[in-house]
């Protein structure tokens, strides 16, 4: 067996033993079905694009039909009228009326329409980030708990060996043949990675529930990061390209962009207040009465025309206030946008520089691994031949153990990099994860 793997593979499958292994691809699949995150930007997208249609309607014209009856019992107790005789009576009144409204002209109603549109683009947006999002959040849950898995695997190989060097300590102190010193720190190093065990099954169980969050369940076995590991460094291999490429297509800048957008329309829209609006009113009004005030039935037709005119003079200084909020709120927004872009920036330099890296430590201690093994054995065979206290053994055993953690976690922290790169770029897709779930395979 490859000595690069030799003290993780025992501690791995007693981990991760006796299931079926699920790779990155298929606990994404079911994050696209299950993540309550994606599911709700996707119905979030579909409401706001009901907003067109709506802010759209009130330009429109508006017809309505409405019939009224009504039931009349009178009783004429005095009147000037002549003609007519006190009395009581009872009569039926029908009433129909067919009414179109249109608008001529409002100001708010344009920028309302306006401004929905930009909303439904920004819902869209949203919807992309979301969906990017998820592919970043699967993709971190997953390696961030094969870290864990592996470190878990680590600890307990570690402790493993150090127990079979406590137990050689103790016999040889009881007979004498070894040093108290060494027995209590054989022992104290050996409690240590109890401890340390206690604290990796722990972040090992949380991992799970992180990904348990996005699919709904927890997950079983995930197939490990195999033994061959290609090193794609990132192209273009300028990393001011990658945070121009941020700051033009990241769905969380473009999201803030549009909401900017929307509260210019918003100051426009509460600008409005001060102009005239300006509509139209057709009714077709039709009455049949049986009676009225001084007796007689009637049959009434009747066709209005009417345009109105509403000119805003004073609201108590209202619509200026609400300008000033929409103002302030606007000034909010393009503080957000600034601050996104920052971040965007920050982000895709930490990744660039998080995959270059992690190639160079992945190199790097590939090699440390295979020198720190060869420094145990050594340590072991001069233990046996009285050239090494246990202590040396002991430091080179913990120095392996630490090398081969390390060693873990670029590993994984590298796939991690490479897709926080793809998404502070917001170019991750779903090939990108596919690409790296070529690089699976259980060690060798």
């Amino acid at each position: 067996m490859n000595p690069l793997k030799a003290g993780l593979v025992a501690g791995l499958l007693a981990v991760s033993s006796g299931a079926m292994s699920e790779n990155l691809i298929e606990i994404l699949d079911k994050a696209k079905k299950a993540d309550p995150k994606l599911l709700a930007a996707g119905f979030e997208q579909q409401a706001v694009a009901e907003t067109v249609i709506q802010a759209r309607a009130r330009l429109l014209p508006g017809l309505s039909y409405s019939i009224e009856e009504k039931s009349s019992d009178q009783n004429i107790v005095e009147t000037p009228n002549n003609v007519f005789r006190s009395g009581q009576q009872d009569f039926d009144t029908s009433t129909n009326t067919l009414t179109l409204s249109q608008s001529i002209f409002n100001y708010e109603y344009w920028m309302r329409f306006s401004q929905s549109k930009v909303a439904r683009t920004r819902a869209e947006l949203e919807f992309e980030k979301a969906y990017q999002d998820t592919l970043l959040r699967v993709g971190e849950a997953y390696f961030e708990l094969l870290k864990a898995r592996e470190k878990l695997s680590s600890v307990a190989a570690e402790k493993k060996a150090l127990k079979g060097h406590l137990d050689y300590a103790r016999k040889s102190f009881d007979a004498g043949l070894g040093r108290e010193a060494e027995y209590h720190d054989a022992r104290a190093r050996y409690l240590t990675s109890v401890a340390e065990e206690i604290e990796s099954q722990k972040l090992y169980g949380d991992a799970r529930y992180v990904i348990m969050e996005i699919i709904g369940h927890l997950p079983e076995r995930l197939l490990g990061m195999g033994d061959e590991l290609p090193l794609i460094s990132p192209e273009p291999a300028n990393p001011q390209d990658w945070v121009e490429q941020g700051l033009k297509n990241n769905p969380d800048v473009r999201v803030a962009q549009e909401k900017l957008e929307e509260a210019r329309y918003e100051i426009k829209a509460q600008t409005a207040g001060h102009y005239p609006t300006v509509s139209l009113l057709v009714q077709d009004y039709s009455q049949d009465s049986g009676g009225s005030l001084y007796g007689g039935q009637n049959d009434i037709e009747q066709q209005d025309v009417i345009l109105t005119v509403d000119i805003p003079i004073y609201q108590g200084g209202a619509v200026s206030s609400r300008r000033s909020e929409a103002i302030q709120r606007m000034y909010k927004a393009r503080e957000e946008l600034t601050e996104m872009k920052r971040s965007i920036e920050n982000q895709a330099q930490s990744a660039f520089q998080g995959v270059v890296a992690n190639i160079a430590q992945i190199k790097a201690l590939q090699q440390t691994v295979v020198a720190q093994q060869a420094v145990l054995d050594n340590k072991e065979r001069g233990f046996q031949s009285g050239l090494y206290s246990m202590i040396a053994v002991l430091d080179a055993q913990q120095d392996l153990a630490q090398a081969q953690q390390n060693y873990i976690s670029a590993r994984n922290d590298y796939a991690i990099n490479y897709i926080r790169l793809k998404r502070a770029a917001g170019v991750l897709i779903d090939e990108d994860l596919k690409l790296i779930n070529g690089w699976l395979g259980e060690p060798g």
